[in-house]
């Protein structure tokens, strides 16, 4: 179970038949369990167009977040801060006008508390947690996919990381919900991230590697066997800093595999099933200028996928980060962190769009 994904606990979530805890403003038939086809079938064509536009949001800095609400300057307004006691997370996200959307694992639905061994940033041993957490109204649905890895002799020394959907609408238990709004959103939190490196190299290159996970959202072609196909994707980062010329560019999916875990929707049938594959894709991420303190973000995120089937019409994404504050022994930051996207337009009508988050050691 070495590097548990982040990918696992939304799906986990959704795959769930839950009892509600609580349902307000329904009507119209309340179902009284949620199920993966109840979520998932909501109003895909929102969950597509809230994907496709944080795919394309510039990340905002404090923490790292990106998400689907955006300034004109197509700049992230959400903030999502993390708190971390040692053995819970807890998670607001500050909408730009100052209303919040606050995720804790307090309500989480399912963990990995076997605390898997997470060696990719570099220093003291280090474990990895994950949760998914579920809260379900008449007037709001929000999923979410949270991880955090922390020293097992100082849990002060922590990051976090995640993803989040939210659906707002009416009637969102019942049988014909009306739903308003998908917004979806990645962030990556912790301490060192906070402030900025003291010094940033001025010479040469340094390779990251570590976690990428995220959200995919997929509206399907003529040549698609689906309608609809959403869910989760675990891969492995790769960086290249060079401080000689202050850029940053790297790749997710170039190394290893995508797995990618979730529910589609038969074009034919309609009907939606589970699906467990692996993905091709290749997540390529531009060159980014390296900012004086230790931030970078880019418009520039195309994606690669080898063999036959339709190519891709039209292509947009936006990915960023930030580099520790905490250096290695040779100087460099010990870890690059941030959120990325990717959405695209298929020559056979379909679209498809990734929405993530990546914490990448500094390698010797």
């Amino acid at each position: 179970m070495h590097g548990k994904h982040l990918a696992a606990a939304l799906v986990a979530a959704l795959g769930l038949t839950l009892s509600l805890v609580s349902c307000s403003g329904g009507g119209g038939g309340l179902k009284m369990t949620l199920d993966a086809d109840d979520v998932r079938a909501t109003d895909p064509g929102k969950m597509a167009q809230g994907a496709s536009r944080a795919a394309t949001s510039l990340p905002h800095f404090g923490s790292v977040t990106q998400s689907t609400n955006r300034d004109a300057n197509g700049v992230t307004t959400d903030r999502a801060g993390a708190a971390f006691d040692g053995s819970g997370l807890t998670v607001t996200v500050t909408h730009a006008d100052s209303s919040t959307l606050t995720i804790d694992t307090a309500d989480a639905v399912d963990s990995d508390s076997s605390r898997d061994t997470f060696t990719h940033v570099p220093g003291a041993s280090r474990t990895w947690r994950t949760w998914s957490t579920l809260n379900a109204s008449g007037r709001s649905l929000t999923l979410t996919g949270l991880g955090v890895t922390s020293a097992n002799e100082d849990p002060s020394d922590w990051l976090a990381g995640g993803y989040w959907l939210h659906i707002a609408g009416e009637n969102l238990l019942a049988s014909a919900p009306t739903v308003t709004s998908a917004d979806i959103g990645a962030f990556v939190d912790g301490p060192e991230l906070r402030s900025p490196p003291s010094n940033l190299p001025g010479t040469g290159t340094a390779s990251y590697e570590g976690l990428a996970s995220g959200a995919f959202y997929s509206r399907g072609g003529t040549m698609s066997p689906w309608r609809n196909a959403t869910g989760d994707f675990d891969a492995i980062a790769t960086l290249t800093a060079d401080f000689g010329d202050n850029t940053i560019r790297g790749c997710v999916g170039c190394k290893g595999d995508v797995q990618v875990t979730g529910v589609s929707q038969d074009s034919a049938t309609g009907e939606w099933s589970d699906i467990t594959d692996t993905d091709d894709v290749q997540i390529r991420l531009g060159a980014a200028q390296i900012d004086s303190n230790g931030t970078f973000r880019v418009q520039d995120v195309t994606t690669f996928r080898p063999g036959d089937g339709p190519t891709t019409t039209e292509e947009t994404g936006s990915w960023g980060g930030r580099f520790s504050s905490i250096p290695v022994a040779t100087g460099e930051p010990r870890l690059a962190a941030g959120t990325f996207g990717s959405t695209r337009t298929l020559s056979d009508g379909g679209e498809r769009s990734y929405v993530g988050m990546f914490v990448a050691g500094k390698q010797q």
